[in-house]
């Protein structure tokens, strides 16, 4: 199933898609995918802390992964990606409706710091998004463009982590026009993405 739905944000409207699990109940739900958090690092922004995206005035198509960071494959070992990668991908059962907000589980990816990406390349949200709550997963900077670090103020570095920073605001603001609470939100990852939120608890 693959029947398009649309929704209004803090951003303005979004465009997504209505599919089902592939896990035991085959759940449907609801897929956003492709949303700016942040505008694109690309020139003047080029290793600069992340701005938020703001609003757009037409409606946004999110039915398609936003880009990954520039990165070498983390299966394929070919080049891919780019610097416009400032994306996440949101997906939920409950949309435009009154009552309690369903718990958060923001992912966080893994791959050393220089390769992986929140998409569904690898991990899907089948599974977890059974247990009927609020799955987000990000991309953030890699490798150079997102951790080289010369100790000074025009390049402090970790900008990956800021990224993720802005990120998780973004769920602050904007998570309960997809039925989620904000108040109610939980960062995992695997690896590097497991060390991210150590370094969140830490920060």
């Amino acid at each position: 199933m693959s029947d398009e739905i649309e929704l209004s944000t803090k951003q303005g409207r979004i465009r997504g898609l209505i599919k089902k699990s592939v896990g035991r109940s085959n759940k449907l739900y609801y897929s956003f995918q492709g949303i700016p958090y942040a505008k694109p690092p690309v020139g003047n922004l080029r290793f600069k802390e992340p701005e938020p995206y703001g609003q757009w005035e037409d409606t946004r198509d999110a039915t398609k992964e936003g880009g990954d960071s520039l990165q070498e494959h983390i299966i394929f070992l070919n080049i891919h990606g780019g610097e416009d990668c400032l994306y996440l991908n949101v997906y939920t059962t409950k949309i435009g409706e009154e009552g309690d907000r369903k718990a958060v589980m923001v992912w966080i990816h893994g791959g050393g710091f220089f390769r992986g990406s929140g998409s569904t390349e690898i991990y899907g949200p089948d599974y977890l998004i059974e247990e009927d709550i609020v799955i987000v997963t990000i991309n953030y900077r890699l490798g150079v463009l997102g951790f080289l670090s010369l100790e000074n103020e025009k390049l402090p570095g970790n900008l990956g982590l800021k990224d993720q920073v802005l990120a998780l605001k973004w769920v602050q603001d904007n998570i309960d026009s997809f039925g989620g609470d904000p108040n109610n939100v939980t960062i995992f990852g695997q690896s590097a993405g497991g060390a991210s939120v150590h370094y969140h608890l830490l920060s």
